[in-house]
């Protein structure tokens, strides 16, 4: 399955070291302003080669769109688009073609499909994200007319062990991406950023996880049994590789998990904006953990590899809730309300 969505669908395709990666677009309304420049500015926040401590494979990722706009705005039909690999060196993935690597989708990739490419992980590869990406800037021209209060901003929360303090209301993604490591806790990127390069230089990779804040959602977003709000983020957000969970909730939410039902529900902000799988009106709260990256100095050449893949998957993240989104939204306008 490469398709994601009911109403709004994204479709990905593309392998790591082919022609090309892309993504179709289908079901987005038309007539929503969407410039080229807009999927481009969402694809820079994810490019590879941005700071000392990303993967050094360096990829321009230049979008282009094959159909669905006109003068502008969306036509209502499939919108594709594409991004052309120009950086390859499939060479320095010689070693995957008889090596697995653990945690990742080698082994069993070979054992269901019986054939796989090797290089850089082919459609395995975190690259497919590039993909989710468009389908994400999509989403978001579209949200931005149906409903201009959603606002998406994620964060990285924590590396390794190290896990930074929670921001205050009003974040923006410039604020995030005013640092390497898109973490805005002065006090602890600076340390991760030390952390995360002594990884790299040991040919290690480190873990963490990702915070996602959603505010301005209409109360009663969602299905309430099999379409609950948190169950489609959780599917979308899991199938991002290298996640391996999601809460949602305050941060603090294991730890009030251990306090009585009276002192629990007490708390506003316990439910993480979400109740009976709807939208409750305050901002969704989101945590999610990813692994260490499999993909080791030892398994590619010359540091293409993300010793830490955190930073980059920011934009990712915020990419996957906006598709859901955007599928919800329109299902609820599809819908009729009782009087």
């Amino acid at each position: 399955m490469n398709t994601l969505g009911t109403l709004f669908r994204i479709t990905t395709f593309g392998e790591s070291h082919g022609p090309a990666l892309g993504t179709v677009i289908d079901g987005c309304p038309a007539g929503v302003p969407l410039e080229r420049e807009l999927i481009q500015a969402a694809l820079d926040r994810r490019r590879p080669g941005q700071s000392s401590i990303t993967t050094a494979r360096a990829e321009p990722d230049q979008v282009e769109i094959l159909s669905g706009v006109f003068e502008g705005k969306t036509l209502g039909t499939p919108l594709a688009a594409i991004v052309r690999n120009t950086n390859q060196r499939s060479g320095d993935y010689d070693k995957l073609k008889s090596e697995d690597r653990p945690g990742h989708a080698d082994a069993v990739w070979r054992e269901r499909f019986k054939h796989r490419d090797h290089r850089g992980g082919g459609r395995t590869s975190g690259r497919e994200t590039l993909c989710r990406v468009i389908g994400g800037a999509v989403a978001e021209a579209y949200l931005a007319q149906a409903f201009p209060s959603i606002r998406t901003v994620a964060w990285v929360s924590q590396v390794g062990n190290l896990v930074s303090a929670v921001p205050e209301p009003g974040l923006t993604r410039a604020m995030v991406d005013a640092h390497p490591t898109r973490c805005p806790d002065p006090a602890a990127r600076e340390e991760m950023s030390r952390r995360i390069l002594t990884a790299k230089e040991a040919g290690d990779s480190l873990g963490g996880s990702i915070d996602v804040r959603v505010e301005g959602l209409p109360v009663g977003l969602g299905e309430p049994i099999f379409g609950k709000i948190k169950a489609l983020l959780a599917h979308a957000l899991g199938s991002v590789g290298a996640v391996t969970g999601v809460v949602w909730g305050p941060p603090d939410l294991l730890a009030r998990i251990e306090q009585p039902g009276s002192v629990f529900h007490s708390q506003k902000d316990t439910y993480g904006g979400i109740q009976g799988g709807l939208a409750n009106g305050e901002p969704v709260a989101l945590r999610v953990f990813f692994k260490p990256p499999a993909t080791l100095a030892d398994h590619a050449k010359g540091g293409r590899h993300d010793p830490c893949i955190m930073p980059r998957a920011v934009p990712v993240l915020e990419a996957m809730v906006s598709v859901v989104l955007a599928d919800l939204v329109l299902q609820l306008n599809a819908r009729p309300h009782s009087a």
